[in-house]
């Protein structure tokens, strides 16, 4: 058993120095795994809106995030709910678990991931769940939602292994702001906007004046990769406002308002 261990790992070392090889191996993955090659076909699309071309997720993922606003909604009979950049759905089902009289909405800009998320809503027959494909939430009821989640959207894995000067060149603050004043025209005002895992300040948008922090988390693995609005990259924060609630009288950008975190962990 050694011996093969010693030889597997002898060929991986000269796979990786054989010319062609990692190109040969991510050709191969492309052919076979669906997954992969629906993401490496929308990287080399590039959409307008897209930030993490991959969908990579799993279940319970952001259950402290989820259950901290259920349990400010309490009042609220049928919450309404929108998983932004849904992948596969995982987050609406545990979404669902713990919102069980909820309407939700997920929406993706992969077309896998909505097919492969609607295919397992089919199982459940859960006639209030919905998945459909989209870039933005531009084509959404305006002051429709109590609450939004967007986790780990506004982002880039290529970002995160080489930590460049400016991510401009992967994603952009403009397309950043753009995008989640969309999703914050579609929040009813006291709904709640969570943001998680995110290389961007939602305190840095022009959108975020109509708002206040009410939940701060602490990043275990270290300080966040943080970039500014204008793309470069700035200092990094142990601790980052995840939840927001909207101001009421906001239907959509507001100015002023002082800043408050009521909410810390």
């Amino acid at each position: 058993m050694e011996s093969q261990a010693l030889r597997s790992s002898d060929w991986t070392l000269k796979r990786k120095r054989l010319p062609g090889m990692a190109s040969l191996a991510r050709g191969l993955r492309i052919l076979v795994d669906p997954r992969f090659r629906s993401e490496w076909l929308l990287a080399r699309r590039r959409p307008d809106n897209l930030f993490q071309p991959s969908g990579h997720t799993w279940g319970d993922r952001y259950e402290v995030f989820f259950s901290f606003v259920r349990d400010q909604m309490i009042g609220v009979t049928t919450p309404r709910l929108l998983s932004f950049g849904c992948s596969t759905g995982d987050e609406v089902f545990n979404l669902r678990r713990l919102f069980p009289q909820a309407d939700i909405a997920g929406i993706d800009i992969n077309p896998r991931s909505i097919a492969v998320a609607r295919k397992r809503l089919r199982k459940t027959g859960d006639p209030a769940i919905t998945f459909e494909l989209s870039n933005s939430a531009q084509s959404l009821p305006e002051a429709h939602f109590d609450a939004i989640f967007c986790m780990a959207v506004f982002r880039h894995g290529d970002l995160e292994a080489s930590r460049p000067d400016s991510c401009a060149d992967k994603i952009d603050f403009a397309d950043f702001e753009r995008t989640v004043t969309g999703m914050c025209r579609c929040l009813r005002p006291g709904g709640y906007l969570v943001l998680r895992h995110s290389h961007f300040r939602f305190e840095d948008t022009q959108a975020f004046a109509a708002f206040k922090p009410v939940y701060r988390h602490r990043n275990r693995r270290g300080a966040v990769l943080l970039y500014g609005a204008d793309n470069r990259r700035v200092e990094g924060a142990l601790e980052q406002d995840v939840v927001f609630r909207k101001r009421a009288g906001c239907s959509g950008r507001c100015a002023g308002g002082e800043r408050q975190c009521v909410k810390t962990q």
